[in-house]
């Protein structure tokens, strides 16, 4: 009768452990994005991101990731057209930021920090790529990671639209 109840003790410890594991991987976090401006020295309204589906990627203009990376954004981009925001953020100078998007030919929106990646925003490699859904929580986080144009990627965007 002891082994029994032993038995069903731990069966049902290890269920409410599970249960609490899996409720805290669930868990999202809020994103926060840091002053932009745009290359046309405009500020960047963080209000027009409210409700909206978001990708933001810290980048810079010398990491040959982000330079693999920018493909697979523009065809996220062209997959989803206006219902997904990207975002393109670096925080070297604008000078440089221009001259990346134009040697891609690049329809993303790309934008300055004046906040430092690294130590302000916490970013802590290139490219840190996030997918955002309406309530600005994270919905997916690359770190290196150049593949956003894949069968996971595209089914987390659509839903995230939902």
């Amino acid at each position: 009768m002891k082994l029994k109840t032993n038995i069903i003790l731990s069966l049902l410890l290890a269920t409410i452990v599970s249960f609490m594991f899996i409720q805290n991987m669930r868990k999202t976090v809020d994103v926060k994005i840091p002053a932009l401006t745009s290359l046309d020295s405009q500020t960047f309204d963080m209000k027009s991101l409210k409700g909206k589906v978001c990708v933001v990627s810290y980048f810079q203009t010398w990491c040959g990731d982000c330079v693999k990376e920018q493909p697979e954004l523009q065809k996220l981009q062209s997959r989803f057209g206006d219902s997904l925001v990207i975002l393109m953020v670096s925080d070297e100078p604008i000078a440089k930021i221009k001259a990346f998007k134009e040697r891609f030919q690049s329809n993303l929106n790309f934008y300055h920090s004046d906040a430092k990646l690294k130590t302000d925003v916490g970013v802590s490699a290139y490219p840190t790529t996030i997918l955002i859904d309406r309530k600005g929580k994270e919905k997916l986080k690359r770190v290196e990671g150049i593949d956003w144009f894949t069968t996971e990627t595209i089914q987390a965007v659509s839903d995230c639209l939902k």
